[in-house]
C-alpha cells in the first residue's frame, strides 16, 4: 500500500493547480501536515481543507499563468487555468465553513465579491 501523503491528497481536492507551498500551509493551519493515514482525516477536516483551499482560489486572479519546471531531462509543464466565475466557488466555501460555524466564517462574509477603489 501506498504511504499517505497529505499534500497529495489536498492536491486532488480540486481541479486548480496550487503550489505546495499554499498546501502546505493549509495543512499546517489545520494541524493535519504530519498526517500519515487517511483514517487521521475526519469528515469536518476533509471539509474544512476543501474550503480552505477554495479560499485560496477565490481570492487569486482569475487567470493563473502556465508554468514550467525542469531539471536535466524531467520537464513538467502546467497550464494556465482560467475562472470564468467565483460565485460557485465562494458558495461552496462559504457552505462549508457556515456548516461547521469555522473562524474564517466572519473573514468570508466580508467578501462582498467586489473591488472598490479608495481615493
Amino acid at each position: 500500500m501506498e504511504e499517505f501523503d497529505i499534500i497529495e491528497y489536498m492536491s486532488g481536492l480540486t481541479g486548480f493547480v496550487l503550489d505546495k507551498a499554499v498546501l502546505k500551509r493549509i495543512a499546517l493551519e489545520r494541524g493535519v501536515l504530519d498526517a500519515s493515514d487517511y483514517e487521521e482525516l475526519d469528515q469536518r477536516t476533509k471539509d474544512l481543507l476543501l474550503a480552505d483551499i477554495l479560499f485560496v482560489v477565490y481570492l487569486s486572479p482569475n487567470v493563473m499563468a502556465s508554468s514550467n519546471m525542469q531539471h536535466g531531462s524531467y520537464s513538467k509543464s502546467v497550464g494556465s487555468q482560467t475562472l470564468y466565475t467565483k460565485e460557485q466557488i465562494y458558495n461552496m466555501m462559504y457552505n462549508i465553513y457556515r456548516k461547521y460555524e469555522d473562524e474564517k466564517l466572519e473573514e468570508v462574509q466580508n467578501l462582498d465579491g467586489t473591488l472598490e477603489w479608495l481615493w
